[in-house]
């Protein structure tokens, strides 16, 4: 399950789960760069691609050979606990902490959000991302969120069952190096 990432580098990383992302023209703002909102919205949707869509049960199929249906995620395999979780817990985003540290141009072709799960607490995980050349020649962003387990019946967080920790722990990776530390 854990294994190290190989064919590709990342600036501030060792191991880690990459997935590629289109940039969209639209994705950018008035100086050209992709605007700030933006690049949150990429670091959700690598979250959902490398953890598991919450709504998994629902999805549309993927359609092998067709433009578009090629694989995006590689890297670190990381445990289905979250799409399993979802039929009776909420994976509720409690906080994010983003560091932009270059602008990202527009261009064809892929960017790559490097993604690791940095702690595991008794009812919540927190992800760690960089946003990156595929290349590994420069880290554009760097980034934290913390996600609750909470219980849909109840509506309070919920505590991970010991084999979800276990899972977690044996993928667990060092945190992305914030500059500024959260807390």
């Amino acid at each position: 399950m854990g294994t190290m990432h190989t064919g590709t580098t990342n600036p501030l990383l060792n191991e880690f789960t990459r997935v590629l992302l289109e940039l969209r023209w639209g994705d950018m703002d008035a100086y050209g760069h992709v605007n700030n909102v933006t690049q949150l919205r990429l670091l959700e949707e690598a979250r959902v691609r490398a953890l598991g869509s919450p709504t998994h049960s629902s999805d549309a199929p993927l359609t092998p050979g067709l433009p578009g249906s090629e694989e995006t995620v590689t890297g670190i395999e990381i445990p289905e606990i979250f799409a399993a979780a979802s039929a009776t817990t909420e994976l509720l985003v409690a906080s994010h902490a983003i560091e932009y540290r270059r602008p990202i141009g527009y261009r064809p072709g892929a960017i790559a959000v490097d993604v690791v799960i940095s702690e595991v607490k008794p009812a919540s995980v927190t992800v760690g991302y960089v946003i990156a050349e595929p290349d590994g020649s420069t880290a554009y962003t760097v980034a934290e969120t913390v996600i609750v387990f909470v219980d849909i019946a109840s509506g309070r967080p919920r505590r991970l069952r010991e084999d979800e920790i276990e899972a977690l722990e044996s993928i667990r990776r060092p945190s992305v190096p914030m500059r500024r530390q959260r807390r």
